[in-house]
């Protein structure tokens, strides 16, 4: 899956408060929303702007106090990543099935 540059800004746009604050800063649900935006990244051919996102994010993975989930009701970053998945996947040309019957 490749992942557009404009919807991996717009989530690490989302998710900047979060690397901001001192609980959310080494929480797995943020660091893996984080990774999966590295992730989409570097599926991306090289540019500028696709370099700049992918330094600021690659920082904010540098977390020193890592932990697990602390359950927040709602889990903002859980939340953000999730979203992404499903617009990552709403943006997805179905493939044509080989298959004869359809």
């Amino acid at each position: 899956m490749v992942a557009e540059l404009g919807l991996i800004g717009k989530t690490w746009s989302a998710l900047q408060p979060f690397v901001r604050e001192k609980k959310c800063a080494g929480c797995e649900c943020l660091q893996g929303a984080l990774m999966e935006l590295c992730l989409g990244l570097e599926d991306l051919a090289p540019g500028d702007e696709r370099q700049q996102l992918l330094t600021a994010i690659t920082g904010a993975t540098a977390a020193r106090d890592r932990h697990g989930c602390l359950g927040c009701e709602p889990c903002t970053p859980a939340d953000t990543l999730a979203a992404y998945y499903r617009e990552r996947q709403a943006q997805e040309v179905p493939s044509s099935c080989a298959c004869k019957d359809g």
